[in-house]
């Protein structure tokens, strides 16, 4: 990945890391591999993180990678990957109708009005406007999904924080990896592990009044749990004293680590990410770059494998 510049001890860690990413030939075979990035809370960085991923693979990778906006509300994904001066590309629900009906090919010839490119990456964008809204059924989002594993090899989804509600659901069925996005703080992991129990069948709450779970919590989703990756943003600066002490936080992190075999990704503070507006490799902070090959690496260690050749 393009970066700054580098200590030796980190050069030597990053290079690992993209060997471990590069290596791992994808078997080629249709479907190959979806990777889900999911959250019960906002702004803890699932959109970053499913961007980021998808660009280490598309920079890594020799395989046909694509990132999607699956939420069912308007989306930051295309701006956080394509330049604001790009004219808009047609919707990824559009075409998700489109390919529940049969319509459209599974050719990037047929799909390029719906993509942008940008260094080898496939974005899709979410809606066109505020009345497509909750718009996109699960049937649809299958469809769309099943579309696009058919015309490349990985495919990315940020779906965004309803992730007990129909499109969801959807989206866990068909992954091959979970990403789970939290933050260091109170409220984000929480309501993570509040997620994550319910999605192992063993619903457990912090809260009088939790969410709604029944629609995943018959534990269908428990290997997937069990083999998935959690990625933590760093926490909102808090100040003054407080009798909930760090290490609460850190004993969470912890029974997310137990529970999650992938492993948990610590993020640090990166003033480039926190703009919110697109992300370039080049100025991100190595200790944020590390983290998320760190991630990716997890992922491609998870990947059905072909034989190569050396």
């Amino acid at each position: 990945m393009s970066r700054r510049r580098d200590s030796p001890t980190q050069h030597n860690e990053i290079k690992d890391l993209e060997m471990a990413i590069s290596k791992p030939r994808l078997a080629r075979v249709p479907g190959t591999h979806h990777v889900v990035v999911a959250g019960p809370k906002g702004g803890t960085g699932k959109t970053t993180t499913a961007a980021m991923l998808a660009l280490c693979f598309a920079e890594l990778r020799g395989e046909i990678v694509s990132v999607l906006d699956a939420t069912t509300q308007l989306g930051t994904l295309r701006r956080r990957v394509v330049s604001s001066e790009e004219p808009s590309t047609r919707p990824f629900r559009e075409l998700c109708a489109r390919a529940l009906e049969g319509d459209v090919l599974p050719e990037w010839s047929a799909l390029a009005p719906y993509v942008d490119v940008v260094n080898g990456l496939r974005v899709l964008r979410s809606l066109s406007s505020p009345a497509d809204q909750d718009c996109l059924t699960p049937a649809e989002f299958a469809a769309g999904v099943a579309l696009l594993r058919h015309a490349g090899d990985i495919v990315v989804s940020d779906v965004g924080t309803r992730t007990n509600g129909p499109v969801a659901v959807a989206a866990l069925e068909s992954a091959s990896t979970l990403v789970l996005a939290t933050e260091f703080a109170y409220d984000a992991l929480e309501l993570t592990i509040e997620m994550v129990s319910a999605l192992c069948g063993q619903p457990l709450s912090y809260r009088p009044d939790p969410d709604d779970w029944s629609a995943v919590s018959d534990g269908r989703f428990a290997p997937l749990v069990a083999g998935s990756v959690v990625v933590v943003a760093p926490g909102r600066q808090r100040s003054g004293a407080t009798d909930r002490p760090d290490g609460n936080l850190t004993s969470m992190t912890e029974w997310l680590r137990v529970v999650c075999s992938g492993g948990v990704v610590m993020v640090n503070h990166d003033v480039h990410l926190e703009l919110g507006d697109r992300i370039v490799l080049g100025e991100l902070e190595l200790d944020t770059a590390v983290a998320y090959l760190r991630a990716a690496a997890v992922i491609a260690a998870r990947f059905p494998l072909t034989e190569v050749n050396e």
